[in-house]
């Protein structure tokens, strides 16, 4: 009777360690495909402008060699295909569209990412609704881009942000942002420019009196002279100081204007955006660190001064969404980037 207790207790050890491993093994094994090494991604921008060819890289996958890729796009030509660089030509309507990636291995689990792409339109008066075109206009003889003007008291003002893309950036380094909200640059890029056209001292008085910088010929960035000249036409005549903070000015110069019907800037009670100035301001945002970081679009608009408030520093203005003010501030001139507007003075012929 021992003998045949030991016997069962051999067996049912045996049995329990072939569970044992049995169990073990399936535990250790693998559960469905490998994945595959690296995050996917492309370099689809999240903003394009309509009826463009634009090419997009599927990149980051290391491992394993030879991946597949196919991506797909409704609206786009062609709506889809196989490749790591895809070549497409843009919907030519406005509106916000979609781009699926995947990567595919025999024998490896599918990656797939989905990118939502905005369509706009590359004409600044076809992008953005809601704004009032300017009483006249000009052509930049640089690079053929028009911009709306209007007249403030013995100035000329763009009713646009500039847009040239010679120096500074557009947010983001979105080429398609720089059609509703124009470029940002440094003071330094604004007042100085690559163009090599006429230079006016930083110090240069009266008003239209500023460096030509980076505007198109006969055109200067803005001194806080002619900053002063017009919040005092908009204040109907009562005179403020550039190192006034404006109170009630943002409301008349902003604009609850629309991209692809989407309002640009939030609403707020404080600044009712009424734009009775006709001067369409919007919240292009800033950058910082030297043009590698941007921030603030659709929450705020500043836009440079080209005076200086010392050898390193110089003055610009801004708006808040959600204030009335358009106070002053002063930065250095390499890090921080804002928006230009550009001004003339109106010459008057001499009485015959």
């Amino acid at each position: 009777m021992t003998k045949f207790f030991s016997t069962i207790s051999i067996i049912c050890l045996f049995i329990s360690v072939l569970l044992f491993y049995s169990c073990k093994k399936k535990t250790d094994e693998p559960e469905g495909k490998p994945y595959m090494t690296g995050p996917l991604s492309h370099n689809i921008p999240p903003y394009v402008y309509k009826s463009r060819d634009y090419t997009f890289i599927a990149s980051d996958i290391t491992s394993p060699q030879g991946v597949s890729y196919k991506w797909g796009a409704t609206g786009f030509t062609p709506d889809s295909c196989f490749v790591q660089t895809y070549t497409s030509t843009t919907p030519d309507k406005t509106g916000p569209f979609s781009i699926s990636l995947s990567a595919m291995y025999e024998g490896y689990t599918n990656l797939s990412i989905t990118q939502v792409v905005v369509v706009i339109d590359s004409l600044f008066w076809d992008c953005v609704t809601e704004v009032v075109e300017g009483s006249g206009f000009i052509q930049d003889p640089r690079d053929g881009a028009i911009y709306h003007t209007r007249v403030y008291g013995d100035l000329e003002w763009f009713v646009q942000n500039l847009n040239w893309e010679e120096a500074g950036n557009s947010y983001n380094k979105i080429e398609a942002l720089g059609t509703p909200f124009g470029r940002i640059y440094s003071w330094n890029e604004a007042v100085t420019g690559i163009s090599g056209g006429e230079t006016a001292g930083v110090g240069a008085t009266g008003l239209g009196g500023g460096p030509q910088g980076v505007c198109p010929p006969e055109w200067s960035v803005p001194t806080n002279e002619d900053w002063a000249h017009l919040a005092t036409v908009v204040n109907g005549g009562e005179s403020l100081s550039f190192f006034d903070n404006w109170n009630g000015i943002a409301d008349p110069l902003c604009t609850y204007a629309k991209m692809n019907g989407v309002l640009l800037w939030p609403y707020s009670p404080h600044n009712l955006k009424s734009n009775t100035a006709l001067w369409n301001g919007l919240p292009a945002g800033n950058s910082s660190n030297y043009g590698k970081r941007f921030e603030n679009m659709d929450r705020y608009g500043f836009w440079l001064s080209s005076s200086e408030s010392d050898s390193n520093n110089g003055y610009y203005r801004y708006i808040n969404y959600n204030s009335n003010q358009f106070p002053y501030h002063f930065t250095d001139k390499h890090s921080f980037g804002a928006s230009v507007r550009c001004v003339r003075l109106i010459v008057t012929a001499p009485d015959s």
